[in-house]
Formats: structure tokens, sequence, C-alpha cells
């Protein structure tokens, strides 16, 4: 039986519908989900995130190489499927909460097929909890905005914050055919590995303020919020992490 196939029998026999208005497009491709859990690395010692498990076909694989498993879904009505069908593994902890509102404990991987309406929201959230390694599948044209290059007009705020702490790459296109029901636009696996730089929420919001003005030269927009002059004539969406940190730095 292919994971089709499983999500339809599954559907029958918890009497659940998907919900488009939770995001909910299930990943039914298993070579996918074998490659998503072998970029993550994984070992007995890790404790790994999941945010939004869906059938549990992930989650599955996440318990059979990692220590521990911490999979928080929104969604209610999954909480008997999850609990019957993963029975078997004693490492998964179930939280049944919203995960931009959860508190949770410590985790030092993120493996996840994201919500897509959560993306942003969800990833400045795992920023902020600094894990390791994160294998996230988002929509391909958010994962390309995450790692746009400085002048590309996708480059912001998550852009920055993100490649600031983070090593990224794109390790796979994912095809909207992969998933049930099938999305409208394709996804892209995300790899991010975290650097050796400490966590700075003051430089976190400088870049949300200056990007309010993309555009601009980054002297006047200093100079406009922060009442400081500085030798700069770049527009602040041409400079990269590292040139912005060091004007952050001259301001602060």
């Amino acid at each position: 039986m292919n994971l089709r196939q499983e999500i339809m029998r599954l559907s029958v026999k918890y009497r659940f519908r998907q919900s488009h208005a939770l995001d909910q497009y299930f990943m039914a491709d298993s070579g996918t989900i074998e490659r998503i859990v072998r970029y993550a690395e994984l070992k007995p010692e890790d404790t790994v995130l999941e945010i939004g498990p869906g059938p549990g076909f992930l989650t599955r694989e996440l318990a059979r190489k990692a220590g521990k498993v911490i999979a928080v879904e929104k969604d209610k009505r999954l909480e008997q499927l999850l609990r019957t069908e993963l029975s078997e593994f004693q490492n998964i902890q179930f939280v049944f909460e919203d995960y931009l509102k959860a508190n949770l404990p410590e985790y030092n991987k993120v493996v996840s097929n994201m919500p897509f309406s959560i993306s942003a929201s969800a990833l400045m959230k795992i920023m902020k909890e600094s894990p390791e390694l994160c294998v996230l599948t988002f929509q391909k044209e958010f994962a390309e905005k995450v790692l746009a290059a400085p002048g590309w007009h996708e480059y912001g705020p998550i852009s920055v914050i993100t490649q600031y702490y983070y090593e990224g790459k794109i390790a796979e296109k994912v095809p909207r055919g992969y998933f049930h029901p099938m999305p409208k636009v394709d996804s892209a696996v995300l790899v991010l590995k975290r650097k050796k730089v400490p966590q700075d929420q003051g430089f976190e919001e400088f870049i949300k303020q200056v990007f309010r003005h993309p555009n601009k030269n980054i002297s006047s927009v200093v100079q406009q919020y922060y009442s400081k002059e500085i030798n700069n004539n770049k527009k602040v969406r041409s400079l990269s992490p590292l040139e912005l940190k060091g004007v952050y730095n001259q301001v602060s």
C-alpha cells in the first residue's frame, strides 16, 4: 500500500477529513520522507521537534532514528490517529497545541513538513530557540526567499536573520504531486545548520526596523530611526547580514 492509499485508509478508519484551512497537505512520497530523515543526520542522543505531524509518516521514521521526538499538532482531531498508529514508539511526546503558542521542552533538531500558512512566524520562533540543525519543507518560493541574496527583491528580514544564524541550502525540490491532496505550488526541502554566533534580539529588531525602507540608503534610515550619522550610502536591501550587523554595532 502506498502512502496516498494509506492516507485514504486512515481517513476512513478515523473519520478524518483534511482541512485546507490548516494547510493539511500530507507528504505522500516515501522516498522523499527517507531523504528528509537522512538530511537530519539523526543520532540516538538527538531530540527532534516535528511541527504538524499529520498522519505520522515522517514521525514514525524520526522515532526510529532519534532518541526522542516532540510532535506538535494543532489539530486535535488527529490525536486518536497519532496515538494509536504510533503506539509502538515510547520515545514520542505528543503536544496537541498551536506550535506558535506552545512552551516546549528542549530539543536540538527540527525536522518538519511545515504548514504553509505559518512558515514565516514558525521559522522566526525556531530561530529564537536555536536548534543546531533544521530540515524544513516549505513552499518553494518561501524557501528561496529565506536564502535570497542581498540585492534581490525577495531579500528581506527573514533572509537576513536566518542567514546570520544559519548556513542554508535547498537540498531538493519537491513536486506538488508528492502531496495529498495536491497543493497549487511545488515545495523545497531547506537544510539549515547553526553557525557559532550568539543570539542577538536587538539585532533582529534592528533588521525589522531598517527593512521598513529596503530601497533607501542605510545612512538615511539610521538617521531617521536612531538619530546617528554613518558613512554608508548603500541601500538597505543591498547589504549582507554581516554588513548589517556592522551597522547595528555602530548605532547600538
